[in-house]
């Protein structure tokens, strides 16, 4: 009985070791389009999500190895209180590596002080998509590159009708088309709007992550209508619908009291191939 005893002791403390490992992890997906030119065979693009100001060991060095071609922020680079240094910190060695682009999320839109956050990053070379569309080059061909900001405001409130009409209004129908935004939550009003990449973030992979179920509970700020916090539709990895793939970003910190479990801190990496 001793034996069974310490033997289950062990093993339960070993999944529990495994399940709060925090190491930095590297997510590699592969995307393929015929609507790619030569140019973009190849292009690599890394994808950082929820940082909430929470510095992540190895993370510039492990970007840098990667070698991307650009490197984008799905939101929440920030808390929405504290100092905001370290997302200014991060960015400024990010830059070194790769173009910097970035959309809101609403813990950086919840911030008093989040347009003295933005010009710090501006200046440094960091470019925020505010509802626009700007076409990214390469050897003479072109995608586009688009973002939209996070619509919530501190009081809660919604504005689906806002980010319906922005994703019509830059969404170019044609090229290529690559979507930064930050709430996977609301990927199912964005998914048949003519994009062919969108990148989120926002779920944290659900904070808990069971074998089979996925991701477990979604941020509170994520719950509306009769929507609920258990087992949210997108939390993490890739998605597909029709002619758009969607991948969600578990993120890289952790604004919760409760520990991040079987979900270790995510970098995801995309390489765009031309479908031949």
């Amino acid at each position: 009985m001793k034996f069974f005893k310490t033997l289950a002791l062990t093993g339960g403390t070993l999944i529990l070791a495994k399940g709060l490992d925090d190491r930095l992890e590297t997510t590699h997906y592969v995307l393929r389009s015929a609507k790619l030119s030569e140019e973009f065979d190849g292009y690599r693009i890394a994808q950082i999500s929820d940082c909430h100001s929470d510095s992540v060991p190895g993370l510039a060095a492990e970007i840098e190895s990667e070698a991307p071609d650009i490197i984008v922020s799905t939101g929440d680079l920030v808390h929405d209180e504290g100092s905001y240094s370290s997302g200014v910190r991060l960015c400024e060695r990010l830059l070194k590596i790769a173009p910097v682009y970035a959309v809101t999320g609403n813990h950086d839109v919840w911030r008093n002080d989040y347009k003295e956050l933005e010009a710090e990053l501006t200046a440094l070379g960091v470019k925020t998509l505010h509802d626009e569309r700007l076409e990214l080059e390469k050897g003479g061909a072109k995608i586009g590159l688009c973002g939209i900001d996070d619509p919530f405001s501190l009081d809660g409130k919604t504005a689906v009708d806002k980010v319906k009409q922005s994703a019509d209004n830059i969404s170019s129908y044609n090229g290529f088309d690559i979507l930064l935004f930050h709430r996977a939550n609301m990927l199912d009003m964005l998914k048949n709007r003519g994009f062919d990449l969108i990148l989120s973030g926002h779920m944290h992979g659900g904070q808990f992550r069971l074998p089979v179920l996925g991701g477990v509970v979604a941020p509170k700020s994520s719950w509306s209508g009769d929507k609920s916090a258990f087992f949210p539709k997108y939390f993490a990895g890739h998605y597909k619908y029709k002619s758009t793939d969607m991948i969600v970003s578990r993120g890289l910190g952790n604004p919760m009291l409760l520990p991040r479990l079987f979900n270790r801190p995510e970098l995801v990496m995309i390489t765009l191939k031309k479908e031949r």
